[in-house]
């Protein structure tokens, strides 16, 4: 996909939360919780920009940019999901933000996670520790490694979604924290036999 695209298409989200936040600000009467989200996916739309024109390894991300492009669409379609069902709960909606928001967390790991292998190293995008900015190979093989752990990571919060509301904090937070703490170690590892 075209850079210029996938900037429209996150411009397009971003207004979109704008003009719901406006529309919902006259009965909710308080500006954080409104513009709250818009204002950090705008940020965020600039961030996107940002980062494939500094970064000191692979300027502009040649040959994974369309991967970049993609992910960032959909991490912000899916904070413009969560702030819908935010905004519905503050308007009197009987939504339960955590689980309705789950299965779309679920998706953008494990689509993270089939994608990870064709990441290159660069400074600002995929796992990131201090073996993997160092050496191509740490990089590849953790990226390898993460493929799958993302990826179960993405169904054990979908199966969260499923469980009693008092475990949903935790097959959220669980998964994506081990999954974390096990590629920086494998990344360490790699890295040790070398």
């Amino acid at each position: 996909m075209n850079p210029k695209v996938s900037g429209v298409l996150i411009f397009v989200i971003v207004l979109a939360t704008f003009i719901t936040g406006a529309i919902a600000y006259p009965y909710i009467g308080s500006p954080a919780p409104v513009f709250g989200i818009p204002i950090a996916l705008l940020m965020l739309w600039g961030l996107w920009a940002l980062l494939p024109a500094v970064d000191p390894i692979a300027k502009g991300f040649p040959g994974f940019r369309y991967i970049y492009d993609f992910i960032w669409i959909l991490l912000s379609a899916v904070l413009a999901y969560a702030y819908a069902l935010t905004l519905g709960k503050s308007l009197g909606g009987q939504v339960n933000v955590l689980h309705a928001v789950m299965p779309a967390i679920a998706a953008l790991f494990f689509i993270i996670g089939m994608l990870l292998p064709r990441i290159r190293r660069n400074w600002f995008f995929g796992i990131r520790t201090p073996w993997t900015l160092s050496s191509d190979e740490d990089w590849m093989k953790t990226h390898r490694f993460g493929r799958p752990v993302f990826m179960i990571a993405g169904v054990l919060i979908l199966i969260g979604v499923f469980m009693p509301r008092a475990w949903s904090k935790g097959f959220l937070i669980g998964p994506i924290l081990a999954g974390a703490i096990a590629c920086v170690i494998y990344s360490y590892l790699v890295f040790r036999r070398k």
